[in-house]
């Protein structure tokens, strides 16, 4: 069985399942096996943290994707849309997760990175939109709620690492 590496990083980012849904999720890997293949980046977990401790756990064989990023902002945010789109998410949750968002995008780019500021054409005249405005438009919330949001996932970022016992980023 390939032996994959668990980011605590990108762990942290996920929700963490209660003992009732991953008691669940156990039963139906026991049952089916693990169906949907655990999403990796070289040999590191980005998608199917739990999948891959019960499979491990039990014996059970599993097979993998690999997605290829060109930094860990990048898989950063490509585990946060992933998150975003399947819609069980708390308001709480979703608005940590818009903050790292845009956390992760100026991280990698800057302020004059290609997300950072995106160029738009308009007839005779051209724009900048900026990373909040952007995220903003992506999200169908406010700028200052991405804004908000920024603060908010970086002391929810700040008390998880003071809080080594903290599990599961997006559920504060």
């Amino acid at each position: 069985m390939r032996e994959l590496i668990i980011d605590e990083e990108f762990r942290f980012l996920l929700p963490a399942l209660d003992k009732k849904t991953y008691a669940r999720l156990e039963e139906r890997i026991l049952e089916n096996g693990v169906r949907d293949p655990i999403v990796i980046w070289g040999d590191t977990i980005i998608d199917g943290h739990n999948k891959y401790s019960i499979a491990v756990q039990h014996g059970i064989p599993f097979t993998t994707v690999a997605m290829e990023f060109g930094s860990r902002n990048e898989a950063t945010i490509w585990i946060i849309s992933t998150q975003i789109s399947r819609r069980n998410l708390t308001p709480t949750q979703l608005s940590y997760f818009r903050g790292v968002h845009y956390m992760a995008d100026k991280g990698s780019f800057g302020d004059n990175g290609p997300y950072a500021k995106k160029r738009l054409e308009s007839q005779n005249d051209t724009l900048i939109k900026s990373t909040a405005t952007r995220l903003a438009n992506q999200y169908k919330v406010s700028r200052a709620t991405i804004n908000r949001d920024a603060k908010f996932a970086g002391v929810v970022d700040a008390i998880g690492r003071s809080s080594p016992g903290c599990q599961g980023g997006g559920s504060p």
